[in-house]
């Protein structure tokens, strides 16, 4: 040891081998972060720096002076030294990686350099062997490697400058059918259809002049099988000193995500095409069925105004009472179908509300006397006024709680209370001292098609819309339907909405009332039968000149003057609408004045009311008709009150 320190300061370690070199390549090779040994060109270790003593673990460098340095190394990793030595002592630099575990047995990986040091004749005399500690790296990359490899979204590495790609994981070898020890090296061309690749090099080329992340949505890439799919893409550019380094892309396949919204869409298509076919449907089954219920109720009622026999007046009543509720159930289909489709809008206008309320009450109270029932209104001071809503709905709904209320009650009374509660809302409540239901039978009341229980709905009858078609009105004007009752003793039904009350004038209908003075009419409809009611009920009142269809129409009144159009919106040749627009631009050319026009139609829905109106038409008049509504419609459109004729 004294020897050592006499010929060393650093406790012997360079064995004369930097002798005369000096202190300062001493403490130059002292300060490398990195493991050097000095070799004889034999191999032997003649010198180790304090960083290789430190890594090592060797505390006495003497006890390995002068040692083959192969022999501190496995086994497995001695031929690529021994290759790397005699490399280095022919003047090369050669490189090795191996593991080698220090004294103390810890295993690492070494990234070794062996190169050449030259003497002054310029041939070889030393060799020095550079080992830098990979371990920590390899460990880090191997994690890396894993977690890419274990994506499951594709991931795709270029080289900016080749465009050659360096890294494929296994999700995007699986879905673009590719080997990545085939691929990597190759470019886009390599791999993909030409107007891919031709594509992914300008998507590259946007995103390294931009510095920012690309995105797209849904772009089809051709997989190698030659089947194309879909992947919403993430491209972005890695930097360094030098600039662009990497293009990274990652994917996400949507192919089937894209065929599942597709399938979507056309199922929703589908749907709105089953959905219009099916208004398409009811519209023309309303207009189908109202057309002979247009025969039959007005027939009857102007059979009612003639003499007749008690037998006769018994079988016409029956007659019209059979053709209104054959109305009210197809009016009942009808609105359950606008409601589904969301085509049930809510109108808002001024009207009395008192008013309203006694006259639904009086509907009812006709079928109420002819069963012994008592039917009482009581209706409160602060909703007598005048109001803002929609009071055809609400009139519908109140017909159909009386309606329902008198039909269960055989003996007793049904009460209509109207009124408003503290913060204002409008408040109504029907009771009734009828045949009432369980608590487990309310559920089912206001479900579609059903009664409280099929022996009620064999004794009353009834299609069982009218509470579900009561409760979504409700719902559309802002308020809730709810009812109670006790089987026995009766029912309570009642609902709560915004009624405000309303500073505009409350529109005066006008009276039913035959025209009073003789009328030139037009009237054109393409069912015999609709014709001939018509002609009937203006018998000796009018002048009627009738025609089969809209283009006969149209040359009727370039021909003649009329006071009035009575028009079919549904007819062959030339329908009513196109007839009266038609008459409305023939009127605007000429100058001449406006003749009123009633649109008499079996088609009823608010769509075709809108038609109307946009066609030319003051009023609009759905089948079936009596005598009452069309001379109550004439002296509308007649007695020039614009809020009539636009309703």
């Amino acid at each position: 040891m004294s020897e050592r320190k006499s010929t060393s300061k650093d406790g012997g370690r360079d064995g004369g081998v930097l002798e005369g070199a000096g202190a300062y390549f001493h403490s130059i090779i002292d300060a490398s972060p990195n493991c050097i040994r000095v070799l004889s060109v034999d191999g032997r270790v003649e010198f180790m720096n304090r960083r290789g003593l430190e890594l090592f673990e060797i505390d006495d460098f003497e006890a390995n002076r002068n040692m083959l340095w192969a022999d501190t190394w496995p086994q497995e990793a001695r031929t690529a030294l021994l290759a790397s030595i005699s490399d280095a002592a022919q003047g090369l630099t050669a490189n090795f990686r191996a593991v080698c575990p220090t004294t103390r047995g810890e295993r690492r990986v070494w990234d070794t350099t062996v190169s050449p040091v030259f003497g002054d004749d310029r041939a070889v005399v030393r060799l020095m062997a550079t080992s830098r500690d990979i371990t920590r790296e390899l460990e880090t990359q191997a994690f890396l490697d894993t977690v890419v490899q274990l994506l499951p979204s594709p991931l795709l590495v270029k080289d900016a400058s080749s465009g050659r790609y360096v890294l494929i994981n296994q999700a995007a070898e699986d879905v673009f059918g590719l080997n990545a020890d085939d691929a990597l090296g190759k470019n886009a061309h390599d791999l993909f259809t030409q107007e891919e690749a031709d594509f992914f090099a300008e998507e590259d080329a946007e995103v390294i002049a931009s510095g920012q992340m690309r995105v797209s949505e849904e772009e089809p890439i051709t997989t190698r099988d030659g089947e194309v799919r879909y992947f919403t893409t993430k491209k972005l550019v890695t930097y360094d000193d030098m600039g662009p380094r990497h293009i990274v892309t990652l994917g996400e396949d949507v192919t089937d995500r894209r065929a599942a919204t597709g399938s979507m869409r056309e199922a929703l298509a589908q749907a709105e095409h089953a959905s219009q076919a099916k208004s398409v449907f009811l519209a023309n089954m309303s207009h189908e069925i109202r057309t002979p219920l247009n025969g039959i109720i007005a027939g009857a009622d102007m059979l009612s105004q003639s003499s007749m026999t008690p037998r006769e007046r018994e079988l016409v009543d029956i007659i019209r009472a059979s053709g209104v509720s054959l109305e009210h159930v197809l009016s009942d289909i009808l609105d359950l179908a606008r409601i589904e489709s969301g085509q049930m809008a809510m109108e808002s206008s001024t009207f009395q509300a008192g008013e309203l309320i006694r006259s639904v009450a009086a509907l009812s109270r006709l079928r109420a006397d002819e069963k012994g029932v008592s039917l009482t209104v009581e209706i409160a001071p602060d909703i007598e006024e005048a109001v803002s809503g929609d009071p055809v709905r609400l009139r519908q709904v109140l017909t159909n709680l009386l309606s329902n209320a008198v039909k269960f009650t055989d003996r007793g009374r049904v009460t209509l209370e109207a009124g408003r509660t503290a913060d204002g809302t409008a408040r109504f409540l029907v009771r009734d001292t009828g045949v009432g239901f369980d608590a487990e039978s309310k559920a089912r009341v206001f479900a579609r098609f059903q009664q409280a229980d099929d022996s009620i709905t064999r004794r009353f009858g009834g299609t069982g819309l009218g509470l579900t078609i009561s409760q979504e009105l409700v719902s559309l004007m802002g308020g809730a339907l709810d009812c109670d009752s006790v089987v026995g003793e009766g029912s309570s039904f009642w609902f709560e909405i915004p009624l405000p009350p309303s500073n505009e004038a409350v529109e005066t209908l006008h009276e039913a009332a035959a025209p009073q003075r003789p009328l030139r009419i037009l009237l054109a409809d393409d069912h015999p039968t609709n014709r001939k009611v018509v002609e009937m009920m203006l018998a000796g009142l009018a002048e009627l000149v009738s025609v089969e269809n809209g283009l006969i129409a149209v040359d009727a009144f370039a021909a003649e003057h009329f006071d009035l159009i009575l028009m079919d919106m549904q007819m062959p040749v030339m329908d009513g609408l196109t007839a009266l627009t038609e008459i409305r631009r023939r009127e605007a050319q000429t100058g001449s004045g406006h003749v009123p026009a009633i649109m008499l139609t079996a088609n009823a829905l608010p769509e075709h009311v809108a038609a109307s109106r946009a066609a030319g038409a003051d009023h609009h008049l759905a089948k079936p008709i009596t005598a009452a509504s069309l001379f109550s419609a004439i002296d509308t459109v007649l007695g020039g009150d614009e809020g009539e004729q636009a309703a």
